[in-house]
């Protein structure tokens, strides 16, 4: 038996036909071992997303942030130093400006621990008919099941309804898994809606940095 595989669906199913001679129950058994076994063997194709693990990562961002605010905090501190001893010599607006990043870091660690918080190795995805099929993620081929009637037509039209069977429950497995990142608040619409808030937000701040550096230096008058 051979079932062959790409971009984490089951393409075709060739059976031996001495399969056929076993009740549906083992025919079932034998295929979705087969099935299951491919899943497991696949390998990634270039294509593929690299995994990032969220809460990992999460715990990256918090350490960024610790040391950012550490860094500005000496940028701010050695502006504040040069600007005292310009003080004596010329006219220097007080206070230096700064910049708030902190929120936007919290935000974004938030919403990664958000999605790495979703468990969704309990969601299953199914399909019915003759040949009927449960999926877990992985993806894993928890179940088969095979009515007698689907072994009439031969091995050909049996591999066909496999494949389907399994295709159609792997989807409705990516519908359940979205859903349950929905209802948690990290569903796809929803993460990109706050990436794009964040980014205009980091924009702004920038922007008001800038201008508030810029009217800073502006200001420096020789005293008369």
């Amino acid at each position: 038996m051979r079932a062959m595989l790409a971009h984490g669906r089951l393409v075709s199913l060739v059976i031996d036909p001495r399969l056929l001679r076993e009740r549906p129950e083992i025919v079932a058994g034998r295929v979705a071992e087969a099935v299951d076994g491919a899943f497991g063997r696949e390998v990634p194709g270039e294509e593929a997303v690299p995994f990032v693990e969220p809460l990992a990562l999460a715990r990256e961002l918090r350490a960024v942030r610790a040391d950012l605010d550490v860094r500005m905090a000496r940028v701010t501190a050695s502006i504040e130093v040069s600007a005292a001893a310009l003080r004596a010599e010329a006219e220097v607006p007080s206070g230096v400006p700064g910049i708030e990043l902190g929120e936007l870091f919290d935000r974004l660690v938030e919403m990664l621990e958000t999605i790495g918080g979703v468990r969704d190795d309990d969601v299953r995805g199914r399909s019915e008919g003759l040949v009927s099929a449960v999926c877990a993620p992985g993806p894993r081929l928890v179940s088969l099941s095979v009515a007698p009637r689907a072994l009439y037509g031969g091995t050909r039209a049996l591999g066909e309804r496999v494949t389907a069977a399994v295709n159609a429950a792997l989807d409705d497995l990516d519908a359940a898994v979205l859903r349950r990142r929905a209802e948690a608040g990290a569903g796809t619409e929803q993460i990109m809606a706050t990436v794009a808030e964040l980014r205009e937000l980091s924009v702004q701040r920038m922007r008001t940095y800038a201008q508030g550096m810029s009217a800073m230096m502006a200001g420096i008058r020789p005293r008369s």
